[in-house]
C-alpha cells in the first residue's frame, strides 16, 4: 500500500539504505515476504560483478534482520512480477528497468515504456504492504548526449516526479545518509550526536 522512492548517485549507499529500511518495516514475525525485484540484465563481466555484490549485500542485511530476501528477476513488465499480497517489495532499480523497457526486445519500446512502468508500480502497490523503488540520480552530467540518451534521461526524470508524487516517503541518499525528503525528518535528525567537546 505504501510507496517509498529512494534516489542517489552511483555508489551513494541508496541500495543499502533501501534494504535496511524495507527490512525494518516488516513485522517481527509472520507477515509477507521480503521480495527483491532485480531489473539488471546480466550482459557481461561488469554487470555480473554488480549482481554478485548486490546479492552479497542482500544476504548480509537479511541475515542481520533474521530474514531472507526472495529474489525475482524482473527486467521488464514490473506489474507481472510474482508478488503476493502483503509482501514487502524492493525494486532495484528504476534506471535499469527503463533502459530495458526502451531497448530490450521484450520491452515496451519508446512509445510504451513510461506507461508500462507506471502501471506496473501501481499494480505492485495494490498487492504489496510496502513497495520501495530505488533509482539513480543521473541529472547533473550536462546535456552533451545524443537524442536517444537525452530522451532516456528526460523520461527517467518524469518517472521520478510521478513516483515522488505517489510516494508517502522519498529520500535522496548521499554518502549513505538519507537527506530530508517527503515524509522524512530533516537531515540533522539523521546525524549522530557529536562526542562531548566536539562540534557536530
Amino acid at each position: 500500500m505504501s510507496l517509498l522512492l529512494i534516489t542517489g548517485g552511483s555508489g551513494s549507499g541508496k541500495s543499502a539504505y533501501a534494504e535496511r529500511t524495507l527490512l525494518s518495516r516488516m513485522p517481527p514475525e509472520g507477515g509477507g515476504r521480503a521480495v527483491y525485484l532485480a531489473t539488471m540484465e546480466n550482459t557481461g563481466p561488469e554487470a555480473a560483478a554488480r549482481v554478485a555484490r548486490h546479492r552479497a549485500m542482500r544476504a548480509r542485511h537479511g541475515a542481520a534482520a533474521g530474514r531472507t530476501f526472495v529474489t525475482l528477476e524482473q527486467p521488464v513488465d514490473l506489474g507481472g512480477a510474482a508478488v503476493l499480497p502483503g509482501d514487502f517489495v524492493l525494486v532495484e532499480d528504476l534506471g535499469n528497468l527503463l533502459a530495458n523497457e526502451l531497448w530490450s526486445p521484450a520491452g515496451a519500446g519508446r512509445a510504451g515504456a513510461e506507461a508500462r512502468i507506471l502501471s506496473g508500480v501501481r499494480a505492485l502497490m495494490e498487492r504489496a504492504a510496502l513497495l520501495a523503488v530505488v533509482s539513480v540520480d543521473i541529472f547533473a552530467g550536462g546535456d552533451g548526449y545524443d537524442p536517444e540518451i537525452l530522451d532516456y534521461i528526460r523520461t527517467l526524470g518524469r518517472l521520478h516526479r510521478t513516483l515522488a508524487a505517489l510516494a508517502e516517503e522519498s529520500a535522496e541518499v548521499v554518502c549513505g545518509i538519507p537527506l530530508a525528503g517527503k515524509g522524512l525528518p530533516a537531515y540533522n535528525e539523521h546525524r549522530p550526536a557529536a562526542p562531548a567537546g566536539q562540534e557536530a
